[in-house]
């Protein structure tokens, strides 16, 4: 599929405005359109027979009396066109960027001067950011790597499973007061939470590395069983698993 080419007019004469029309206009004949390589309704050959004038004359004019772009190319801030052809080389070296491919164009397009304020913005919010100096490599969200092969294996049973769920998920002011015992709870996270083939949660699950039970710590103790208790009044099934 073609994209579309808008000319803005400088000109209020008509025959001016026909020439420019005439050099920008595609071809719409579908067969045309698959087996020949020209892809604009008329030649230079033609334009010079029906307007009586050189190749040269014709680009001259065309680059004097018209701006053209394509359609889609214009700017998503300014919604100003990011750039203009003056020849149909340029459509032809850029049509591509703009063809209708969703699938491939997920950025938006934007002209030079809405992409420089923008780079100017991101940069300086990654600076405010990033104001102490980060030293190190970025870690993996999983604690150790046997919570990574236990989220493995539960992708392979279940539908979803998201790690690294924080409890404050499951609480919010209309219930927070209403539930028991869970005072502890806001900054703590459950490891995995499974949800059915509809995106509706299933079980909340905790990884334990450790070989037996008698080898957590109390304050490990409360934490689940708070946890426990929580899941048990919101109706939630809760597991801990152990390595």
């Amino acid at each position: 599929m073609l994209p579309e080419i808008e000319i803005d007019y400088l000109t209020e004469d008509e025959d001016e405005k026909e020439l420019c029309r005439c050099y920008w206009l595609l071809n719409t004949e579908e067969q045309e359109l698959f087996d020949a390589k020209e892809k604009f309704r008329y030649t230079l050959a033609e334009l010079s027979l029906n307007f009586r004038l050189k190749p040269r004359q014709i680009h001259n004019k065309v680059a004097k009396y018209s701006r053209a772009y394509i359609k889609k190319s214009k700017c998503d801030l300014c919604a100003l066109p990011t750039h203009f052809l003056n020849r149909r080389n340029d459509f032809y070296s850029n049509r591509k960027v703009y063809e209708y491919q969703p699938w491939e164009n997920p950025m938006p397009y934007l002209c030079e001067t809405c992409k420089d304020a923008l780079e100017k913005r991101q940069a300086k919010k990654a600076k405010a950011k990033n104001s102490l100096e980060f030293s190190g490599k970025v870690k993996s969200i999983f604690p150790t790597s046997q919570h990574l092969q236990f989220f493995k294996q539960l992708r392979r049973e279940e539908h979803f499973v998201y790690p690294q769920i924080a409890i404050s998920t499951f609480l919010d002011k209309n219930n927070l007061e209403e539930l028991n015992e869970i005072e502890n709870l806001e900054n703590e996270i459950i490891n995995f939470l499974v949800c059915d083939g509809r995106g509706n949660p299933k079980k909340a699950i905790d990884f334990v590395v450790t070989r037996q039970k008698n080898e957590l710590t109390d304050s490990q103790k409360e934490i689940f069983y708070q946890k426990e208790n929580l899941f048990e009044q919101i109706g939630l099934e809760y597991k801990i698993e152990f390595s």
